[in-house]
């Protein structure tokens, strides 16, 4: 039988795991690009081990009370199909566990890597009088960068508002006030 020290063990041991796992893919892919694909999977673990450790932690309790084997059973049975843990039990667990910073760490990173919007930024420049890529040029940048196609359309779409027309804009601005005040 599994008890609860030996549950937190294998638990402490799996995220250790995914973090040696999570480095190794962010050395080839780039900083914070193993954080989207395991975010979601993190997640899925703890709260597994979070009822896992509570329908233990259940049996061993109501094994201390009754004597039945029967009844043991059955509580078990029913613990581990409605896992009930309380939010304090859980934050208790968590701290007890000092994954707390692990979970920060490995929370998914908003906006794309920096090294991927550099790579996008010189594209940019680079065809500043045609600013949008082509089907074929976004297929190459998404090899560069690591980032899907639309994630790249999308880049893009903001960048032109926010980097290309500004300054377009501007230079328009500065070409129309020489024009209109010619140097005396």
């Amino acid at each position: 039988m599994v008890d609860s020290a030996q549950l937190r063990r294998h638990q402490r041991q799996y995220f250790c795991e995914m973090g040696v796992l999570m480095t190794s893919f962010e050395e080839v892919a780039g900083t914070g690009a193993a954080a989207a694909c395991t975010a979601l999977t993190m997640q899925a673990m703890w709260r597994h081990f979070s009822n896992l450790e509570e329908a233990i932690i259940t049996h061993v309790n109501s094994s201390k009370e009754t004597p039945s084997k029967d009844l043991q059973r059955s509580q078990a049975s029913v613990s581990l199909q409605k896992p009930n843990q309380s939010r304090k039990a859980k934050k208790d667990s968590l701290q007890q566990l000092d994954l707390s910073m692990v979970r920060q760490v490995w929370r998914p990173l908003r906006g794309l890597p920096e090294d991927s919007v550099a790579v996008l930024r010189a594209w940019l420049f680079e065809h500043f009088l045609h600013p949008y890529p082509s089907d074929d040029e976004k297929r190459l940048l998404a090899s560069k960068t690591g980032l899907t196609r639309s994630q790249i359309s999308n880049w893009f779409i903001n960048a032109r508002v926010r980097l290309w027309k500004p300054m377009i804009e501007e230079m328009y601005r500065e070409e129309f006030s020489e024009e209109s005040n010619p140097s005396s």
